[in-house]
């Protein structure tokens, strides 16, 4: 009987994983959901606080969601249970950077967290992709005095390295295998300023390459080609 009823969890939580990422394919926050939904139901599974955290993260991105409490207060209480996991501690940087965004003063606070989780995550992760990823997205979208461009270069040029590695990688169903698109797309728009517009071209059809249907480096190369200036 707890043979099976373990072989349903673990079914249980392997569905959710797919079903999160068809998901974040199409960035489909429904999709995302009904994955959660099943993690939820598969608490005990190795990885499923992991998981559970990168669908709240991505649900909170696709549906644009303002100050997102609920979510940052339940990976808080992720990263307090798994202070190592690297992956979860930028994640919950990179929401401190959003409430930032959206209200500056916050900053005051929130600025030295973001500083403290960064530190901590580069230290404990620093070969994760997705880690460099998320600390070039603090200083990329971070507003002045935050935000550092040549840091934000470093670290997604970086994260670029580590992704493209990553693809050689056979993976099984619950390895992570998200965020490069993202890189991608920063590192494109990152060119584009610094006016290397081949560099921006070859960044965003990387991002294509991974994910076809990701509509953000779609439409910055449409512009690009369209621009007979550029």
């Amino acid at each position: 009987m707890a043979a099976a009823a373990c072989g349903q969890s673990d079914e249980l939580f392997d569905r959710g994983i797919g079903l999160f990422r068809e998901g974040y394919l199409q960035w489909n926050a429904e999709q995302m959901e009904l994955g959660l939904q099943l993690m939820e139901q598969a608490p005990s599974e190795p990885g499923s606080l992991y998981w559970q955290a990168v669908a709240r993260f991505h649900l909170v991105l696709c549906r644009d969601e303002s100050g997102a409490k609920e979510t940052i207060r339940s990976i808080e209480e992720t990263v307090r249970r798994n202070p190592q996991d690297a992956e979860i501690a930028m994640m919950l940087a990179v929401l401190y950077g959003r409430q930032i965004t959206e209200k500056p003063f916050r900053g005051l606070w929130l600025g030295r967290k973001i500083k403290k989780l960064r530190a901590a995550a580069l230290v404990s992760g620093p070969d994760s992709p997705r880690v460099q990823s998320l600390a070039g997205a603090c200083w990329f979208e971070a507003p002045s005095p935050f935000g550092d461009r040549e840091l934000a270069l470093a670290h997604l040029t970086k994260a670029a390295e580590l992704y493209e590695a990553e693809q050689s990688e056979d993976p099984d169903v619950r390895q992570p295998r998200w965020g490069a698109t993202d890189c991608y797309r920063r590192l494109g728009e990152l060119m584009v300023e610094r006016g290397e517009l081949e560099q921006a071209r070859f960044y965003y059809q990387s991002a294509l390459k991974i994910n076809p249907l990701y509509k953000p480096a779609r439409k910055r190369l449409m512009e690009l080609n369209d621009d007979p200036k550029k």
